[in-house]
C-alpha cells in the first residue's frame, strides 16, 4: 500500500467524521487484506491531516482493553489512538455532532515522568503516577452499524470522537485502581457496571501495553499528558434527551446531558 493510497483512506475517514456520514468498513470489499501495520500508517496519516487542519493531540487512548473483546476480535493485544483538543465536551453532548455515539467510563492517568518501552512493567507505571482522574470517552465509529474488523478500527483512530475529564485530581494512593468500581446511570436507571479490573486486569497494564507498543516505534509515553486507559464497561449508546451520570467508588462523578 503506497503513501498516496494511505493518505486517500485517511482523508475518507476524516471526511466521514466531519460530514457525520458512516461508510462501509474497508475490509468488507475494497481492502479485505488490510493489515494492522498498514492500518497504523493510515492512522498516522489521519492524525497528520488533523494537525494540518489545526487540531492538537492531547492524549493517547487505549482500546480493546477487555479480554472478552480480545476473544470477540480474535486479537491478543489492545490498540491505541489519540484524542484531540477539539473533541473536548463539558456538560452537554450535542448528538448531532456525531454519527452514532456511545460512551465508555474510564480511569485516566497522568504520569510524573516519561516512560519508554519495551520492557515496561506494571511496577514501573505504578511508581510513576502523578495523579488519577475520572473520564468518559465518546466513541463514534465512522463505519456503518459499528461494523469493523481490527484493521478498520485502528485506521479509524480507534473510533475516537469525544472526551470528558473530571477537574479533580486524585492521588493514586487514595484508591485501588483495579478495584475502583463504576456505574452508568442513564435517565435514572443503572444500565452498566464495571471496575478497573476490566481494563486488562489492572489499568496500569494498559499503560504498560501502550509504552511497549510505542517503544517499538521509538516513541514514549509522555509525562503530564492524560492517558485514557480503556473502557471499564461495555460502550453504551446514547440518544438526545438522555441524562447520564457516571458514578465511581472514589473518583469524581461525571454528569452530562445529551441534546
Amino acid at each position: 500500500m503506497d503513501n498516496e493510497l494511505i493518505h486517500d483512506i485517511a482523508s475518507e475517514l476524516v471526511n466521514a467524521e466531519e460530514n457525520k456520514v458512516a461508510i462501509e468498513r474497508f475490509t468488507k470489499e475494497r481492502y479485505p487484506d488490510l493489515t494492522v501495520e498498514q492500518a497504523y500508517h493510515i492512522q498516522e496519516a489521519l492524525i497528520q491531516i488533523k494537525r494540518i487542519d489545526g487540531h492538537k493531540v492531547i492524549a493517547p487512548k487505549m482500546g480493546l482493553t477487555s479480554k472478552a473483546k480480545w476473544e470477540q476480535m480474535n486479537v491478543d493485544t489492545p490498540i491505541y489512538g489519540y484524542i484531540f483538543d477539539s473533541m473536548k465536551v463539558e456538560d452537554v453532548i450535542v448528538h448531532s455532532n456525531y454519527i452514532h455515539p456511545k460512551i465508555e467510563p474510564e480511569i485516566g492517568i497522568v504520569l510524573a515522568e516519561d516512560i519508554k518501552g519495551p520492557g515496561v512493567t506494571r511496577e514501573d507505571v505504578l511508581n510513576n503516577i502523578a495523579y488519577v482522574f475520572s473520564a468518559v470517552e465518546i466513541i463514534d465509529s465512522r463505519y456503518k452499524d459499528f461494523d469493523f474488523k481490527l484493521s478498520d478500527v485502528i485506521a479509524d483512530n480507534s473510533s475516537a470522537k469525544g472526551y470528558i475529564f473530571s477537574k479533580q485530581k486524585i492521588q493514586s494512593d487514595q484508591l485501588d485502581l483495579a478495584k475502583e468500581k463504576v456505574e452508568i446511570v442513564k435517565n435514572g436507571s443503572v444500565i452498566a457496571t464495571g471496575s478497573g479490573k476490566n481494563v486488562l486486569n489492572h489499568p496500569a497494564e494498559s499503560i504498560v501495553e501502550l509504552a511497549n507498543m510505542l517503544g517499538e516505534q521509538g516513541q514514549i509515553v509522555k509525562k503530564d499528558e492524560p492517558i485514557m486507559t480503556g473502557g471499564m464497561t461495555s460502550a453504551v449508546l446514547i440518544e438526545p434527551g438522555d441524562v447520564i451520570e457516571i458514578n465511581y467508588t472514589t473518583l469524581p462523578t461525571i454528569k452530562v446531558d445529551v441534546k
